[in-house]
């Protein structure tokens, strides 16, 4: 079945992760998303967290999905009229560079709209335009540091520590794929084009909203993270059993003394150190030391059994292959069987968005470099003759 976007044909120069990961969301949703890549070498991409054995960048594949795969070099005028000619006919131009690179290439926003009006040009950099970093290259780890992440995560007395993901580069992805979504919204009611721009820096800020806008409006660092939340007094953390670990995600002033007798220690709930909201917050750590005892005591299971019977929110810590194990996660199709042209038989992570009458979906594999150049370009009107010319010039 198509997908929502339908009919909406993307050009696709981006390279590494923020990029990658908008598009393959568009093409989850039903774009024909296009991707450039320089001939003969293709993004850097596809030499990252390459497979020891196989030498196959299972990264690449992970965030590439559903694409066609052009190759265009973009450094030279025949290469730049040809991507423009494309222009034409898309909806949609997706670039994350350095800022300036496009401008340099000849293939700035003015240069697109100059041949298509209508189009929308959604560009993704590391720490926005302006600015003393406004040309400062930048990646994930980088947006964590200078965006605050670090400094929050981990315990006291510990180096900063970044988060085990490329967390900002998926919610750079997410959100420079919800400025796309919402200017193409724009231009289905006007018919006008616009620029889109948005950066893993500014992505971070806007997922620590409710921290940063605290230490604005207080003046008042918040301090690590530890296993819980620095503003969070509510039993909100991490906390060792017999077997593993579980995590408790609140216990609000209301459910104190119901939390207590879930556990089997209902005497706790009257013990004077703990027994009102500000006193359990003041002596939090010792709290966790006696839970983390308590709760020793037990598998997660067990804890997992009386905690849901008490409608306490908890759930067991997984790691990947405990995860990728879990019912939950296959019942709700969020791992979706993949025949691979190259790999067989696989799983993939599946679109997380889910729609009842035109359905995400993944709907191809990763392009190999240039697999796809003849087939796009002769959909753009390119006679054979015109391709193999392109090609016996180095331009495709």
């Amino acid at each position: 079945m198509n997908g929502p976007l339908a009919g909406i044909r993307v050009l696709d120069f981006t390279i590494a992760q923020q990029g990658p990961y908008a598009a393959a969301l568009l093409a989850d949703l039903g774009a024909e998303v296009i991707k450039v890549e320089q001939p003969g070498q293709g993004e850097v991409g596809r030499t990252i967290a390459r497979d020891p054995e196989t030498r196959y960048s299972y990264y690449f594949l992970a965030i590439n999905r559903g694409k066609k795969g052009v190759t265009v070099d973009l450094k030279s005028a025949r290469g730049r009229d040809l991507v423009l000619r494309l222009a034409r006919a898309c909806d949609v131009v997706v670039e994350n560079f350095r800022p300036g690179v496009m401008e340099r290439l000849g293939l700035g926003y003015e240069a697109f709209r100059a041949v298509n009006p209508g189009i929308v040009y959604a560009s993704a950099s590391a720490f926005g335009s302006h600015g003393r970093w406004g040309r400062k290259p930048g990646n994930d780890i980088l947006a964590q540091a200078a965006g605050g992440l670090m400094s929050i995560t981990g315990y006291e007395g510990t180096p900063p520590t970044p988060v085990g993901v490329a967390i900002a580069d998926h919610i750079g992805g997410l959100t420079l794929a919800l400025g796309i979504l919402a200017a193409l919204v724009h231009r289905e009611r006007t018919g006008e084009g616009q620029r889109v721009e948005t950066s893993l820096l500014g992505s971070l800020l806007a997922a620590q909203g409710w921290e940063l806008t605290y230490q604005l409006l207080t003046g008042r660092p918040l301090g690590r993270a530890g296993r819980g939340h620095p503003l969070v007094g509510h039993i909100w953390h991490v906390y060792r059993t017999a077997d593993g670990y579980m995590a408790i995600g609140g216990v609000h002033v209301h459910r104190w003394r119901d939390f207590c007798q879930a556990i089997g220690w209902p005497e706790l709930a009257d013990d004077p150190r703990f027994a009102r909201t500000g006193d359990r917050m003041r002596n939090m750590r010792h709290l966790n030391a006696l839970l983390d005892d308590h709760f020793a005591r037990c598998p997660t299971t067990e804890w997992l059994e009386r905690l849901e019977a008490a409608d306490i929110f908890c759930a067991p810590v997984y790691d990947y292959e405990q995860v990728l194990k879990e019912p939950q996660v296959h019942d709700n199709g969020y791992l979706v069987p993949f025949r691979h042209p190259r790999l067989g038989e696989i799983k993939l992570v599946n679109c997380p968005v889910r729609l009842s009458v035109t359905p995400a979906a993944i709907r191809g594999p990763e392009p190999e470099l240039g697999e796809h150049t003849d087939e796009v370009l002769a959909s753009f009107g390119y006679s054979t003759e015109e391709i193999e010319a392109l090609r016996r010039e180095g331009v495709i």
